[in-house]
Protein backbone atom coordinates (compact mmCIF):
# COMPACT_ATOMS: atom_id res chain seq x y z
CA UNK A 1 0.00 0.00 0.00
CA UNK A 2 1.45 3.34 -0.46
CA UNK A 3 2.40 5.33 2.30
CA UNK A 4 0.24 8.87 2.98
CA UNK A 5 3.63 10.34 4.59
CA UNK A 6 7.28 10.27 3.55
CA UNK A 7 8.67 11.80 6.81
CA UNK A 8 7.68 11.39 10.47
CA UNK A 9 8.98 14.10 12.76
CA UNK A 10 8.27 13.70 16.32
CA UNK A 11 8.88 16.31 19.32
CA UNK A 12 11.23 14.87 22.11
CA UNK A 13 9.78 15.47 25.35
CA UNK A 14 6.40 13.95 26.95
CA UNK A 15 6.81 11.96 22.81
CA UNK A 16 9.87 10.05 22.60
CA UNK A 17 10.94 10.40 26.20
CA UNK A 18 8.63 11.45 29.38
CA UNK A 19 7.85 14.50 30.25
CA UNK A 20 9.94 15.76 33.57
CA UNK A 21 10.14 19.49 32.86
CA UNK A 22 9.41 21.90 35.70
CA UNK A 23 7.32 24.04 34.11
CA UNK A 24 5.85 26.15 36.88
CA UNK A 25 9.11 26.71 38.50
CA UNK A 26 11.04 27.69 35.55
CA UNK A 27 8.22 30.58 34.60
CA UNK A 28 8.40 31.88 38.26
CA UNK A 29 12.20 32.43 37.64
CA UNK A 30 12.17 34.20 34.14
CA UNK A 31 9.34 36.35 35.08
CA UNK A 32 11.43 38.71 37.32
CA UNK A 33 14.62 38.72 34.95
CA UNK A 34 12.13 40.02 32.06
CA UNK A 35 11.11 42.35 34.56
CA UNK A 36 14.58 43.24 35.19
CA UNK A 37 15.31 43.95 31.85
CA UNK A 38 12.70 46.99 31.73
CA UNK A 39 9.46 44.41 29.99
CA UNK A 40 6.26 44.96 31.53
CA UNK A 41 5.28 41.68 32.52
CA UNK A 42 2.08 42.85 32.08
CA UNK A 43 2.35 42.62 27.97
CA UNK A 44 2.32 38.45 28.41
CA UNK A 45 -0.36 36.38 28.68
CA UNK A 46 -2.07 36.08 32.33
CA UNK A 47 -0.70 32.80 33.23
CA UNK A 48 2.22 32.16 30.30
CA UNK A 49 4.02 28.87 30.03
CA UNK A 50 7.75 28.87 28.88
CA UNK A 51 7.08 28.83 25.12
CA UNK A 52 4.79 32.12 25.45
CA UNK A 53 7.81 33.98 27.50
CA UNK A 54 10.54 32.89 25.14
CA UNK A 55 8.50 33.98 22.18
CA UNK A 56 6.76 37.00 22.86
CA UNK A 57 10.08 38.45 24.20
CA UNK A 58 11.24 37.69 21.07
CA UNK A 59 8.32 39.96 19.43
CA UNK A 60 9.05 42.70 22.46
CA UNK A 61 12.66 42.87 21.57
CA UNK A 62 12.81 42.86 17.99
CA UNK A 63 13.34 46.63 18.00
CA UNK A 64 16.46 47.17 20.79
CA UNK A 65 19.42 47.24 19.87
CA UNK A 66 20.96 43.86 18.69
CA UNK A 67 23.81 43.84 21.48
CA UNK A 68 21.07 44.41 24.11
CA UNK A 69 18.86 41.86 22.76
CA UNK A 70 21.03 39.17 22.58
CA UNK A 71 22.39 39.65 25.85
CA UNK A 72 19.02 39.58 27.44
CA UNK A 73 18.05 35.63 25.62
CA UNK A 74 21.76 34.82 27.50
CA UNK A 75 20.59 35.56 30.24
CA UNK A 76 17.40 33.72 29.34
CA UNK A 77 19.16 30.53 27.62
CA UNK A 78 20.62 29.96 30.98
CA UNK A 79 17.69 29.33 32.83
CA UNK A 80 16.33 27.14 30.07
CA UNK A 81 19.64 24.87 29.80
CA UNK A 82 19.10 24.65 33.97
CA UNK A 83 15.30 23.26 33.83
CA UNK A 84 16.71 21.40 30.27
CA UNK A 85 19.57 19.64 32.47
CA UNK A 86 17.06 19.62 35.29
CA UNK A 87 15.14 17.35 32.95
CA UNK A 88 17.81 15.54 31.46
CA UNK A 89 18.82 13.96 34.66
CA UNK A 90 15.01 12.39 34.86
CA UNK A 91 14.29 11.35 31.11
CA UNK A 92 13.59 7.71 30.20
CA UNK A 93 12.21 6.53 26.63
CA UNK A 94 8.53 5.19 27.14
CA UNK A 95 8.54 1.64 26.82
CA UNK A 96 7.66 1.51 23.09
CA UNK A 97 9.99 4.30 21.83
CA UNK A 98 12.63 1.74 20.13
CA UNK A 99 9.75 -0.61 18.52
CA UNK A 100 8.28 1.65 17.28
CA UNK A 101 11.50 4.05 16.13
CA UNK A 102 12.62 0.16 14.73
CA UNK A 103 9.10 -0.36 12.61
CA UNK A 104 8.90 3.29 10.89
CA UNK A 105 12.78 2.93 9.52
CA UNK A 106 11.97 -1.05 8.88
CA UNK A 107 9.05 0.59 6.67
CA UNK A 108 11.12 3.10 5.14
CA UNK A 109 10.07 6.28 6.96
CA UNK A 110 12.44 9.19 7.41
CA UNK A 111 12.86 10.49 10.47
CA UNK A 112 13.76 13.76 12.58
CA UNK A 113 13.28 15.22 15.69
CA UNK A 114 11.97 19.11 16.44
CA UNK A 115 11.70 19.77 19.99
CA UNK A 116 11.56 23.03 22.19
CA UNK A 117 14.38 21.60 24.62
CA UNK A 118 18.10 23.14 24.26
CA UNK A 119 20.41 21.53 21.64
CA UNK A 120 22.74 20.05 24.68
CA UNK A 121 20.07 18.26 26.58
CA UNK A 122 18.45 16.63 23.15
CA UNK A 123 21.72 15.70 21.42
CA UNK A 124 23.06 14.11 25.25
CA UNK A 125 19.33 12.11 25.94
CA UNK A 126 19.48 10.91 22.45
CA UNK A 127 23.43 9.58 22.50
CA UNK A 128 22.36 8.37 26.16
CA UNK A 129 19.66 5.85 24.42
CA UNK A 130 21.15 5.15 21.60
CA UNK A 131 18.66 7.29 19.81
CA UNK A 132 20.29 9.34 17.85
CA UNK A 133 20.82 7.05 14.81
CA UNK A 134 17.23 6.72 14.03
CA UNK A 135 17.09 10.20 13.09
CA UNK A 136 17.74 12.10 10.05
CA UNK A 137 17.30 15.49 11.41
CA UNK A 138 17.60 17.13 15.30
CA UNK A 139 16.46 20.57 15.73
CA UNK A 140 16.33 22.07 18.93
CA UNK A 141 15.59 25.79 20.44
CA UNK A 142 18.90 26.88 19.49
CA UNK A 143 18.55 26.75 15.79
CA UNK A 144 15.63 28.91 15.88
CA UNK A 145 13.93 32.29 16.93
CA UNK A 146 10.69 31.21 18.08
CA UNK A 147 9.87 28.07 19.60
CA UNK A 148 6.69 25.78 18.83
CA UNK A 149 4.12 26.93 18.73
CA UNK A 150 5.89 29.23 16.28
CA UNK A 151 5.98 26.38 13.34
CA UNK A 152 9.60 28.29 12.47
CA UNK A 153 11.58 24.86 13.83
CA UNK A 154 8.82 22.45 11.64
CA UNK A 155 9.05 24.38 8.34
CA UNK A 156 13.19 24.61 8.81
CA UNK A 157 12.83 20.54 9.53
CA UNK A 158 10.62 20.54 6.17
CA UNK A 159 13.09 22.83 4.02
CA UNK A 160 16.42 20.82 5.11
CA UNK A 161 14.73 17.78 3.88
CA UNK A 162 13.29 18.72 0.89
CA UNK A 163 9.43 16.92 1.71
CA UNK A 164 6.63 19.30 1.63
CA UNK A 165 4.13 19.60 4.20
CA UNK A 166 1.90 17.41 2.86
CA UNK A 167 3.82 14.22 2.96
CA UNK A 168 5.52 15.07 6.63
CA UNK A 169 3.65 13.66 10.19
CA UNK A 170 4.52 15.64 13.44
CA UNK A 171 3.97 13.70 16.60
CA UNK A 172 3.91 15.80 19.71
CA UNK A 173 2.57 15.89 23.59
CA UNK A 174 1.31 19.53 23.73
CA UNK A 175 -0.95 22.04 22.75
CA UNK A 176 2.05 23.92 21.20
CA UNK A 177 2.91 21.32 19.46
CA UNK A 178 0.23 20.99 17.57
CA UNK A 179 -0.67 24.32 16.86
CA UNK A 180 3.18 24.78 15.83
CA UNK A 181 2.09 22.10 13.13
CA UNK A 182 -1.65 23.56 11.86
CA UNK A 183 0.36 26.90 11.20
CA UNK A 184 2.69 25.10 8.88
CA UNK A 185 0.23 23.59 8.17
CA UNK A 186 0.90 20.13 8.21
CA UNK A 187 -0.78 17.10 9.76
CA UNK A 188 -0.22 16.53 13.58
CA UNK A 189 -0.71 13.93 15.87
CA UNK A 190 -1.44 14.20 19.57
CA UNK A 191 0.29 12.16 21.76
CA UNK A 192 -2.08 12.10 25.47
CA UNK A 193 -0.13 11.76 28.82
CA UNK A 194 3.26 13.90 28.32
CA UNK A 195 2.93 17.40 28.80
CA UNK A 196 -1.12 17.46 29.08
CA UNK A 197 -0.76 15.48 31.91
CA UNK A 198 0.98 18.09 33.91
CA UNK A 199 -1.25 21.22 31.96
CA UNK A 200 -4.50 19.47 31.75
CA UNK A 201 -4.40 20.76 27.97
CA UNK A 202 -5.08 18.33 25.35
CA UNK A 203 -4.20 18.92 21.52
CA UNK A 204 -7.72 18.41 20.25
CA UNK A 205 -7.27 20.06 17.37
CA UNK A 206 -4.41 17.32 15.81
CA UNK A 207 -5.17 15.40 13.27
CA UNK A 208 -4.67 12.02 15.02
CA UNK A 209 -5.21 11.59 19.04
CA UNK A 210 -2.75 8.31 20.56
CA UNK A 211 -2.42 7.37 23.66
CA UNK A 212 0.87 5.65 23.43
CA UNK A 213 3.32 5.59 20.70
CA UNK A 214 2.68 2.38 19.59
CA UNK A 215 -0.82 3.62 18.50
CA UNK A 216 1.44 5.04 15.45
CA UNK A 217 1.57 1.63 13.90
CA UNK A 218 -1.91 1.10 12.30
CA UNK A 219 -2.32 4.67 11.18
CA UNK A 220 1.14 4.35 9.05
CA UNK A 221 2.38 0.76 8.84
CA UNK A 222 -0.22 -1.52 6.44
Amino acid sequence: MTKRFDLILFDLEGTLVDFQWRLDEAVREILPVLAASGIDTRRYSPSPDYADLFNTTRNLTQDWDSRQSAQLFDRLGVIYDKYDRDALSRWSPYPDTFSLLDTLSASGYRLGVVSNCGASAVHRVLAKFRLSDYFEIILSRNEVSRIKPSPESLILALERLGVPPDRALFIGDSVNDILAAQAVPMHSCFLSGGESRVTGIKGSRAAFQISSLSGLVPLLVH
